[in-house]
């Protein structure tokens, strides 16, 4: 070690002794080691708190903000959304949030979307059963009075008329079931092979009488001659009839009404056309909605008389997995398009 000497005013007061070596490490740690600790600890202390309120601030408000977006979500306002930003968990579960509320929002739009169709539904239907209703009520009521005496021409005329509503009532109730065991999936398709140009036969005589009478040419086109198709028979036929009445009603005196099929590689492929006016093209869009009337040249409810016709054609398609289509010919006329899908060829097992 090193010593040295210390003088004040001459006189050596005291000594410095410095060590040549450092003093041992726990000597050191013994000294300063609670000033380090406590340093350290005030350091991570203030680290841990300064991390916190960088990193899980704005998680905390984010959360916060989900938890009011899923309250008023709760409370049905499907508008509202959650921020998505940040990129971590939060982010993420706002992702999922903002999904469901989309999907909850399309929800809550179909039903009410179904609930005017309801309501609407329920009114056509009401206006159309009160028609018929109406006239049957009014000559039941003419008839019955004791002091009309009414000769029996008018008697037959005002019961003729009677039959005719009841027809007419019978008819629309009879659609109303149909659609509604078609829409609802109720019944089962009886899937068979059906000849096209036996079925286009069938149609042709049911409508013979209407065809001679008002000189009107059937053009019957089926390729290949034996083609077939796999579907319900009587539901297909159905809906050609009520497409080929249709066109007969709006084919004037001399015009033509088509049959037409042919084989295509996704199924096959049917028209039925007329030579008519053709449905006005603000119209098309609506063509197949229930008791949609178009102008009085033609309209949806001449199809069968009830309004029907038409959406009774697309729900027999539809049930088959297929489409039907309206448009108007380039040279005039209307045209409905139905497709039928081929159905998948059966997946054979090895045992």
């Amino acid at each position: 070690m090193t010593t040295a000497g210390i003088e004040v005013n001459g006189t050596e007061a005291g000594a410095v002794i410095v060590p040549l070596n450092p003093p041992p490490f726990f000597v050191a740690l013994r000294e300063l080691g609670p000033t380090l600790t406590w340093t350290g600890i005030v350091l991570l202390a203030v680290g841990a708190v300064g991390s916190a309120f960088l990193i899980f601030g704005p998680a905390q408000r984010r959360l916060r903000t989900l938890e009011q977006a899923a309250r008023a979500l709760g409370e049905g306002r499907t508008d509202v959304r959650a921020a998505e930003g940040g990129g971590d968990e939060v982010g993420s579960l706002a992702t999922t949030f903002n999904r469901m509320a989309d999907d909850l929002s399309a929800r809550a739009a179909a039903l009410a979307a179904s609930d005017r169709a309801r309501r609407q539904l329920l009114a056509d239907v009401s206006h159309e059963l009160m028609t018929p209703l109406a006239a049957i009520r009014g000559y039941t009521e003419t008839l019955a009075m004791p002091e009309l005496r009414l000769d029996k021409d008018t008697q037959a005329r005002y019961l003729s008329i009677i039959g005719d509503e009841t027809h007419k009532l019978e008819s629309l109730i009879g659609d109303l079931l149909d659609l509604a065991r078609l829409e609802g999936g109720g019944g089962t398709l009886t899937i068979e092979d059906v000849p096209v140009r036996e079925l286009f036969g069938r149609i042709a005589d049911r409508h013979g009488p209407a065809i001679r009478e008002h000189s009107i040419t059937l053009d019957v086109d089926v390729k290949p001659p034996d083609l077939t198709i796999r579907a319900d028979g009587q539901k297909l036929e159905q809906a050609l009839q009520n497409l080929a009445a249709n066109a007969l009603r709006h084919t004037p005196q001399g015009g033509t009404l088509t049959l037409r099929a042919e084989e295509t590689a996704e199924g096959t492929r049917m028209i039925v056309r007329d030579t008519g006016p053709g449905i006005p093209p603000e119209h098309l869009p609506h063509i197949f909605e229930r008791f949609y009337k178009a102008d009085a040249s033609r309209t949806a409810a001449a199809l069968s008389g009830s309004g029907l016709g038409l959406s009774i054609v697309q729900a027999i398609v539809e049930r088959h997995g297929g489409t039907v289509t309206a448009s108007n010919a380039p040279d005039g006329g209307a045209v409905f398009e139905i497709r039928i899908p081929r159905p998948p060829l059966p997946t054979s097992t090895r045992h």
